[in-house]
């Protein structure tokens, strides 16, 4: 194999296919990067056998070619380089990187030595989404994916495609957030994926980078695969159900208050962090005309009030919340004002933007937390 690259658009590549690669594997081989060279092209190739990125770039291939290189010792040795133009060359096992007049060898891999990259099973039919909308749906949602192994089926983003709409809805059990989309998808029956959270993560991050405008979707058996400008992103799906969340929405939660997002962010981080560290805690004493915050930390006797004026014309009422997970939402919700439509401080608020956005609809479920007796 004999390829020329720039140099930059080289090390952007190894840097981006680099965060697939474990940091921990029993299998030392997925340590490395696949690079492959042919027609006009490097393509450099990353995997843990869950996820794997493909990122193209131009290059001249004078001899096509594959070979697996050590990811993280390609990476410091392209960090040490100013610019210009590299040269790639493969012999013995070997790859030689030429630049100016100084070269550097580095031992890898045959390509028949690599695991298999090609995450894609049994293709179905693909479809197209617009970049920055798929951006801002799962900059909505992804927030309140669990994180916790031992809960598969919450630890990702739950996509469904419906014949004129799309949703997206992830949930850590406590914390629930859903985007509804009213567009046409070309499915006419229903299609569900369930993303794996590491997955939604690193596809964001190749939203943010890619200039591309459309981004071409392609489900498979238990797989799913991303192809945008010059990335091509594959994973595995989760194949545990995720839970029937239209149950766990409120609709009958008759107690409405409605609150400037901002003045609320602003109190609401102020009682954080007076909170305990550990429930993180935050009071909400509702009154005709009236919100007060407070929180305590009996710990540190660290303590705090925070009033805030709301339009609210029912029972005085105490409700409490993680502030956290409160903050995450308020941060997230795309409007002026958010209502909080409640029920009592044991059943979960219905937390949603005032007005509606034009292009979808938003909504967000937040579990009380239980008020000691003070």
């Amino acid at each position: 194999m004999k390829v020329v690259v720039s140099h930059s658009e080289f090390s952007d590549a190894v840097l981006a296919v680099s965060t697939v690669i474990p940091t921990r594997s029993t299998q030392p081989i997925l340590a490395n990067l696949l690079l492959s060279a042919d027609d006009s092209q490097l393509t450099i190739i990353g995997t843990d056998k869950e996820q794997t990125l493909f990122v193209s770039i131009p290059a001249e291939v004078p001899v096509p070619g594959s070979f697996g290189v050590p990811a993280k010792k390609l990476s410091e040795v392209l960090r040490q380089i100013n610019g210009g133009d590299l040269e790639l060359n493969v012999e013995n096992f070997k790859l030689t990187i030429k630049f100016e007049n100084q070269w550097v060898r580095l031992p890898g891999v045959a390509a028949e030595d690599f695991p298999k990259t090609d995450i894609l099973k049994s293709p179905e039919q693909s479809f197209e989404l617009d970049t920055k909308l798929l951006a801002e749906l799962m900059e909505l949602t992804t927030y309140s994916m669990s994180t916790e192994i031992t809960r598969m089926n919450l630890a990702g983003i739950l996509w469904q495609l419906f014949p004129d709409s799309i949703r997206m809805v992830a949930t850590d059990g406590h914390l629930l957030a859903l985007v509804k989309r009213p567009m046409k998808t070309g499915f006419e029956t229903p299609l569900e994926m369930l993303i794996p959270e590491h997955a939604a993560t690193r596809l964001q991050t190749i939203l943010a980078k890619s200039p591309s405008e459309i981004i071409e979707i392609t489900p498979g058996q238990g797989s799913v695969q991303f192809l945008l400008g010059n990335y091509r992103f594959q994973s595995k799906l989760i194949t545990e159900k995720f839970p029937d969340y239209e149950r766990v929405l409120p609709t009958e939660n008759e107690i409405l208050m409605l609150a400037d997002t901002s003045e609320l962010i602003h109190r609401t981080q102020l009682m954080h962090v007076v909170s305990s560290p550990i429930t993180h805690l935050v009071k909400f004493a509702i009154s005709k005309g009236m919100l007060e915050l407070s929180a305590v930390d009996l710990d540190t006797g660290a303590e705090g009030n925070a009033p805030l004026s709301v339009d609210f014309d029912g029972e005085p009422m105490d409700i409490g919340f993680n502030a956290k997970m409160l903050l995450n939402i308020l941060r997230h919700i795309p409007s002026e004002q958010v209502r909080f439509a409640m029920h009592s401080s044991a059943v979960a608020s219905l937390i949603t933007p005032v007005p509606q956005p034009e292009n979808f609809e938003y909504v967000t479920v937040l579990m009380p937390l239980h008020l000691p007796d003070m």
